[in-house]
């Protein structure tokens, strides 16, 4: 039988924490994609909400503002040697609610997502302030941003008139299992948001 303090060593060890969150993050997504799955159901819906409306997170605000499909990224152009690249964007005003400033690439890429009609979770692949486009490496706490969050998408991709988006929620843990430590964890989907999307394929060139 293994022992109380063998068990507290093992505990201690990196490559057993490392292990252990593997298997933890592969159930948290199993528990997370099934969560959106249901959502796009009729038993378990999750709340919806449209543009300007504000979603609390836990560590951020989310207010939707707009959405489109171009064949540019924001700020951009078409691509002559790409002009059927497909790029979906939602434009929103986020605020980091927690006492420190974080990556800007961290919670807001993790936990607001395009949800497919399967239900399924795709996170933006791109990042960008709006008022100048350039990439967005942080956001501090209580300064509210408005951020473009864009999503390459296959040429010739057929997307719905209202998307969906889905936000996830993100609680304090004062105690990780793993180390002890607090942070914020992500947690259940929290809400959907469903926005018209602007058709702008026949642009050149951003407006």
């Amino acid at each position: 039988m293994v022992g109380k303090q063998e068990l507290i060593d093992k505990a201690r060890n990196p490559w057993w924490q490392a292990a252990a969150a593997v298997a933890l993050l592969a159930l948290v997504l199993t528990f997370v994609l099934g969560g959106f799955r249901d959502a796009s159901g009729k038993a378990h819906p999750l709340p919806r909400s449209g543009p300007d409306k504000t979603l609390r997170s836990g560590a951020m605000a989310v207010t939707p503002r707009q959405a489109w499909l171009a064949h540019y990224p924001p700020g951009g152009r078409v691509d002559p040697a790409d002009p059927q690249a497909l790029y979906l964007v939602l434009e929103a005003d986020v605020e980091n609610l927690t006492e420190r400033s974080f990556n800007g690439y961290g919670f807001l890429r993790e936990d607001v997502v395009l949800v497919d009609a399967r239900g399924e979770p795709t996170r933006p692949e791109l990042l960008k302030r709006t008022d100048d486009h350039s990439i967005l490496t942080a956001l501090q706490p209580r300064l509210p941003q408005r951020v473009e969050l864009v999503w390459p998408l296959p040429a010739g991709a057929t997307v719905p008139a209202q998307p969906l988006f889905g936000l996830f929620a993100r609680d304090y843990v004062a105690k990780a299992y793993l180390n002890d430590q607090g942070g914020w964890m992500q947690g259940a989907p929290k809400a959907l948001m469903q926005l018209p999307v602007r058709d702008l394929r026949d642009r050149v060139v951003a407006p």
